[in-house]
Parts: structure tokens; C-alpha cells; sequence
């Protein structure tokens, strides 16, 4: 069974750590995957309730991932997402214009940061020996990997 650790942790590969990201409501820098209370097939955990589905999540400030699990708590499934598009609004309105892009500047050359390091790392990495293989298996490779498929009978 796949945790709840493990379900921020595929998030970050899939979809980069939330710090490169802005905040769903106000737009400033995100720092947690926050889940949107919108799965029905939620699962339990000692740190809350969390999705197997990526698409539950969504890149928020601390702040506003906090007023989102409150008001979820305070309101409950029912009055809750009236209260989440009230409070989305009265977030990115209290966060000027000028902010937002100083923090997308800001974000933007992290995140160009983190892939220079993450290239050198992997440039820096031995290359694994590999087997040879014939022409036929080079080229049926690289089908598969732009998603072709061989069919052995179309040959």
C-alpha cells in the first residue's frame, strides 16, 4: 500500500517539489502538495487524510494550505466549497501584482538552478556498460520509446 510519505514523494517526481510551483489561491511561492478534500476513495493516515490520485493535489503557500484543511475541518464537505472560492479570492487579492512577479522571478531561477545541478549530476554519472545489441534492437528501441509499437506479423 502506497503511504501517504510516499504519495508527496511521487509528487515531487512527477511534478517537480512544490517550491518551484505557485500557490494555488495567492500566487506567491508554494511550499507543500496540498490535497483538495476531493477523492472519494481518500485514504486515512496518522497525518491526515491524503489520494492515491496525483490530480487531488495541488501546489499551495503554507498559509493558505493551512486555511484550507481549517476550513474543511470548521465547515465540512457540504458549506466547504463555498468557503474555498471565498477564500481563494480574499487570498489573491491581498497579494499585490508586483509581489507575485517579484516571487515567479524569483521561483524561475531556482528552478533553472535545480535542473543545472540535477544535469551536472547526472553528467558526472559512470555510464553503464551495456550490452551490445543488433541494429534490428536499436531500432525497435527507439520506436518503443517514441510509442510505436512492433507488431512482429506487420514486418
Amino acid at each position: 500500500m502506497t503511504t501517504y510519505v510516499a504519495v508527496h514523494r511521487m509528487l515531487d517526481d512527477l511534478r517537480l517539489p512544490a517550491k518551484y510551483s505557485a500557490c494555488d489561491w495567492c500566487g506567491l511561492t508554494a511550499s507543500d502538495w496540498a490535497y483538495q478534500w476531493n477523492d472519494p476513495a481518500a485514504l486515512d493516515s496518522e497525518r491526515g487524510p491524503y489520494s492515491l490520485n496525483t490530480t487531488s493535489y495541488v501546489a499551495m503557500c503554507r498559509s493558505c494550505h493551512h486555511t484550507l484543511d481549517y476550513t474543511h475541518r470548521s465547515y465540512g464537505p457540504e458549506r466547504f466549497p463555498y468557503e474555498v472560492a471565498r477564500l481563494k479570492e480574499a487570498a489573491y487579492s491581498a497579494v499585490s501584482d508586483e509581489r507575485r512577479a517579484a516571487e515567479a522571478r524569483a521561483r524561475e531561477a531556482s528552478r533553472k538552478a535545480a535542473e543545472r545541478h540535477a544535469d551536472a549530476r547526472e553528467a558526472a554519472r559512470k555510464p553503464r556498460r551495456r550490452k551490445a545489441e543488433s541494429e534490428a534492437a536499436q531500432s525497435a528501441l527507439m520506436l518503443m520509446s517514441r510509442g510505436y509499437r512492433i507488431n512482429a506479423l506487420e514486418r
